[in-house]
């Protein structure tokens, strides 16, 4: 008995050996998989793996594959909760969390993001100070240039990794600070006044003088009617109508040009942030 008993624990140990040899070549497929942008394919057989019983590091690995494969495909809110699960052991963290956070700013969840980073167990001056910049990152993006400030205050600026993207960041932090919002109303009320100039005013210059003509044209081909016809005539009436929709329309343009105007610089001066957040992070972490 006692040597069928040492057989049957021979034999598990065996089978278990020869199991977790096998699962370790499946991990090595799935990285293999990722490595060859196989991306698809590396997020079906990590999933796989996954549900077999295997070791916390085995499960770090495949959640970073997982994870990392999202984010080639760009599903940054997929790969922002895979690379999550990355345990704080695995050499792969680092990489994991800070990614993670990033892919949770480009997507404007801020508070998410900003929570991911406060959970960051960070051992390393390195890691701390890729945190801060992304926080720094975050601060830009909600225009809070006071937390912008001094969470700079808080990253070495010469550490080669984002030495040159951290100066780009305090340029754009400059230019917030001055920049003039349009406003939708004084283009609106300029327009009024001198039909386009709120166009121009918003820097819309050619939309301003196409306004400018057509409702000068407009009204003098009123004027000319009224003139010619007297006011109850069916021209008068009739290009008198055209006149004031367009002049009421060239107000309403001016005031969305401006709307127009202060989204287009929001949106540029949001891909130049993320631009400059992303780039040290693959240079270094990838």
């Amino acid at each position: 008995m006692r040597i069928f008993s040492l057989f049957l624990i021979l034999v598990s140990f065996i089978s278990l050996t020869a199991v977790g040899q096998n699962t370790s070549k499946r991990i090595d497929f799935a990285t293999y998989l990722l490595n060859q942008q196989f991306n698809q394919e590396a997020i079906y057989e990590s999933n796989q793996i996954l549900q077999l019983r295997i070791s916390p590091p085995q499960k770090d690995s495949l959640h970073y594959i997982r994870g990392w494969a999202e984010y080639n495909l760009k599903e940054l809110r997929a790969s922002s909760q895979s690379l999550k699960q990355v345990g704080h052991s695995s050499v792969f963290y680092p990489k994991s969390q800070l990614f993670g956070a990033y892919n949770l700013i480009y997507l404007g969840d801020f508070g998410k993001a900003s929570a991911m980073l406060d959970s960051f167990k960070t051992e390393t001056p390195l890691n701390r100070h890729f945190s801060l910049f992304l926080r720094s990152g975050i601060d830009l993006l909600q225009r809070d240039i006071p937390s912008f400030r001094e969470t700079v205050n808080k990253i070495p600026a010469d550490y080669y990794g984002y030495t040159k993207e951290l100066s780009q960041l305090n340029v754009i932090a400059d230019e917030l600070a001055t920049h003039k919002r349009k406003s939708p109303l004084l283009a609106g009320i300029l327009s009024g006044i001198l039909p386009g100039s709120g166009q121009v005013y918003s820097g819309k210059t050619g939309q301003g003088i196409a306004a400018l003509l057509l409702t000068s044209g407009l009204s003098l081909v009123v004027i000319e009617n009224f003139n010619k016809r007297g006011p109850d005539k069916f021209e008068t009436i009739f290009f008198g109508s055209v006149f004031t929709v367009f002049y009421i329309g060239n107000i309403y343009g001016a005031a969305f040009s401006a709307k127009i105007a202060n989204d287009d610089y929001n949106a540029l001066t949001d891909k130049q942030i993320l631009f400059n957040l992303h780039i040290p992070l693959r240079n270094i972490f990838n």
